[in-house]
């Protein structure tokens, strides 16, 4: 780790080099290339108008913090933290499968876009609450633990404009399906294809029109 910094081997501005014997110039490019190599590392910020430059970056060797000098008044920078050079990807979010332990605001009058696809598109080892949009329905719907339920759009329902009036089904049962214990249920003229069972809890109802 190392900092170049003004000294009697360095002028005013900390990546130039006094005129000095060879031996003194040759310390002070030595001091200079060991500064970039580990990127300006050591504790805390640098300052003073001959240390610090905007756009320099350096390590903040107390922290592990990777920092960028945004700009310069009076000798005193202005930092942007980059992130922590000890964490994976320094501690930054990936463009693909990040995970998030805290909140996460979204402050913005847009939309957000999720994962939309087909039934059939539908994730092979779904968690409890993943939240997509079904194109084949063409509804929102989110895993509740043990199937995808619709959410939102009056249940559902969907007709012309703005309409919520009607609610549409698949025609054909493909795979075994369980009712929700304590929960009743109804649809439209279903066919249950060969080798399929629907299971009606106990004190539940299947109502078919």
């Amino acid at each position: 780790m190392a900092r170049v910094n003004s000294t009697t081997k360095e002028t005013d501005n900390n990546f130039n080099v006094s005129n000095g014997t060879g031996a003194q110039v040759r310390a002070g490019i030595n001091d200079i290339f060991t500064a970039l190599r580990t990127i300006n590392s050591a504790s805390g910020d640098p300052s003073g108008a001959g240390n610090v430059v905007q756009f320099q970056p350096h390590i903040d060797s107390s922290t592990n913090l990777l920092k960028i000098c945004t700009s310069v008044s009076s000798g005193t920078g202005t930092f942007t933290t980059i992130g922590n050079i000890t964490q994976a990807n320094l501690g930054l979010a990936p463009v693909a499968g990040a995970t998030f332990t805290g909140d996460v605001i979204h402050n913005y009058t847009t939309a957000l876009q999720i994962p939309v696809g087909t039934t059939a598109q539908r994730p092979g080892s779904p968690s409890t609450g993943d939240f997509r949009f079904n194109s084949t329905t063409t509804s929102a719907e989110i895993y509740n633990g043990s199937e995808f339920t619709a959410v939102g759009g009056g249940a559902g329902a969907t007709g012309g404009g703005n309409d919520e009036i009607f609610f549409e089904s698949d025609t054909n049962v493909t795979t075994n399906y369980t009712i929700t214990s304590g929960k009743n249920a109804h649809t439209v003229s279903p066919i249950v294809n060969a080798g399929v069972t629907v299971t009606v809890p106990s004190g539940s109802l299947l109502v078919i029109l």
